[in-house]
């Protein structure tokens, strides 16, 4: 399992249409994919677990990647992740 910290420079914090995004992108990832924030830990493949962390704006998240191809799949998560708009 790897990590990584990540900002997401969303102005509206994580909501739907961001999330359906993270899901619809990891969902070509053989990789499991958590975010914690705040203490809290979600299922990044999970529109309701994601919701429920409540990230606000600008936030900086953890991310961790289990799986047989985790790097390649948390760089190009990460990426996504620092480029994502609301």
């Amino acid at each position: 399992m790897i990590s990584q910290n990540v900002t997401l420079k969303l102005k509206s914090g994580l909501h739907a249409r961001p999330v359906s995004q993270i899901i619809n992108h990891l969902g070509e990832y053989t990789s499991s994919a958590r975010i914690i924030y705040a203490g809290k830990t979600a299922n990044a493949k999970s529109m309701i677990s994601l919701l429920t962390l409540g990230v606000k704006a600008n936030s900086d998240i953890e991310v961790t990647m289990e799986g047989s191809d985790e790097k390649e799949e948390m760089q190009k998560f990460v990426d996504f992740l620092e480029n994502l708009e609301d």
